[in-house]
Formats: structure tokens, C-alpha cells, sequence
């Protein structure tokens, strides 16, 4: 397709150039140039790793030879290397996220890949806005309000039955389809933000009865959920905030689950 002329990820994904006014910076459609498919691409950009060296009395690195000059140039826009602990760690955390059966209240995740200093994550193209969008026009009515919140409690009681907590439910991620239905996005972007962060936010394993498995080693780290109870509250919580005020016509709270 015409439009889709810009970058291409992964040899594969064809973003637009200029890009779409609809979307921020760290999210975009994109051409599916295997499957002739649009799709929507989110970056989450990853840390970088500064390396130290020592440098000899003429301020090269220690063992510097002439031939090494060309070597040791770095090449531009170079794909970081999956390798890399924290990338992996993310990459991993985005793909069991990725897992989760296919439900109508939640997007699909396609792919997954680290390239030129980011996390991408490909995922559906739904016709669809975010809630918070809609919201900044005029406020839900109070009916429609309960609707978008009975829609994103569905999706999060389908997240908590595979053992997750999504921990990421904002008015941006909650998306509003053209056919009225709700959908929950941000799922994958969150773990991997998460991981990048050093937490594990992949549930843990089926403990043996009378066991925790976040006692032992290899557990959850801090912030991710130890017990049903508390990721449940947390997020019916949410989902109750986001409700009240949309019914009252008030934005969104903002900040992190």
C-alpha cells in the first residue's frame, strides 16, 4: 500500500510516512508485508548499555591496533542483540503474554522482536479509539459508562483465569470498537515494561498444595501478584475509578495500578 512507504521492521513491517496524526509516537499502524495485513506496532524503548573501557597514553582502547579502527566502528541503527539479559527478559515476559487464548475482549498479539533500540510488539488492527479519546469529546452516559466497565471486568476475569494481573488498565488501553464492543489492550507492553524494570510479572507455576511458589527461588519479584485476592481488588478497584468517573463525566485518574 502506497501510504505505507516509510521504516520497515523486522524485513517485514512497513510503517507510514509521515506518520498518522491518530497515533503517538510509540504506536503506529503498519503494513504486514507476509500477510498483506495492516496491523498496529508499540514500541517500548529499551535501556542502553554504556560499557567502559581502558584507554592507553594516545586515548585508545588498551590492545587498540589500526586494522581494529573499522571493527570497532559501530554500525547506525544496529538491532540489539537478543542476547542482552534485560532484552531478553522482556522479550520473554511480552511472549507468555502473547500466549493467552484469543478472547473478544482482548487484542491478539502477533509478534514479538527487539530492533534498533526498542521492543516492538505487533498486535491486531482493531477499528476501534481509545476510551480516552471518546472521553476528551464529552462524557458517557451512565448507561454506557457501566457497559465499557462490564466489557473490561470480562477481560480482566479472563486475564486472572490464566494467572495474570494486568496492572496497565488506563482510558488509553481500554479501547472502544465501532461496533460498541470494549477491548483491553497493553498487556505485553506492561510486562515487558515491567521486566525491563527487573520484576517478573509472568505468573509463577502451579505451586504443590500448601506451597507459595514466590517462597522459593525464582519467585515473583516485588509488585507482581503473590495471591488472587490481592491482583482481583487491585484491579476491580480500578475498574470501579475508571467507571465513576466516566459516568460523572470527570477524565480518567492518572498514575500506575
Amino acid at each position: 500500500m502506497e501510504e505505507y512507504a516509510g521504516r520497515v521492521l523486522a524485513d517485514r513491517y512497513r510503517l507510514p510516512l509521515p506518520p498518522s496524526d491518530e497515533y503517538e509516537l510509540t504506536e503506529s499502524r503498519a503494513f504486514d508485508t507476509y500477510s498483506g495485513q495492516e496491523v498496529v506496532v508499540r514500541q517500548v524503548p529499551l535501556p542502553e548499555v554504556v560499557e567502559a573501557e581502558v584507554l592507553d597514553a594516545e586515548g585508545l582502547p588498551d590492545g587498540f591496533t589500526a586494522r581494529d579502527r573499522q571493527a570497532r566502528r559501530p554500525a547506525r541503527g544496529g538491532t540489539r542483540r537478543p542476547a542482552d539479559p534485560a532484552v531478553r527478559r522482556a522479550v520473554e515476559a511480552a511472549q507468555a503474554a502473547a500466549q493467552i487464548p484469543d478472547h473478544p475482549r482482548l487484542d491478539q498479539v502477533f509478534d514479538v522482536f527487539a530492533e534498533g533500540g526498542s521492543l516492538w510488539i505487533v498486535s491486531e488492527a482493531v477499528p476501534a479509539r481509545p476510551l480516552a479519546a471518546l472521553l476528551a469529546e464529552q462524557p458517557l452516559t451512565p448507561y454506557r459508562a457501566a457497559e465499557v466497565a462490564s466489557d473490561v471486568l470480562m477481560a480482566l476475569r479472563v486475564l486472572h483465569a490464566h494467572g495474570w494481573v494486568h496492572r496497565n488498565v488506563t482510558a488509553r488501553t481500554v479501547l472502544v470498537c465501532d461496533d460498541g464492543r470494549v477491548m483491553l489492550t497493553g498487556l505485553a507492553v506492561g510486562a515487558a515494561e515491567e521486566a525491563l524494570c527487573g520484576y517478573d510479572p509472568v505468573p509463577p507455576p502451579e505451586a504443590p498444595p500448601g506451597e507459595d511458589p514466590a517462597d522459593g527461588p525464582g519467585g515473583p519479584g516485588p509488585g507482581v501478584r503473590t495471591a488472587q485476592a490481592s491482583g482481583d481488588d487491585a484491579e476491580a478497584a480500578r475498574r470501579a475509578a475508571i467507571d465513576a468517573r466516566t459516568a460523572g463525566g470527570l477524565p480518567p485518574a492518572t498514575g500506575a495500578d
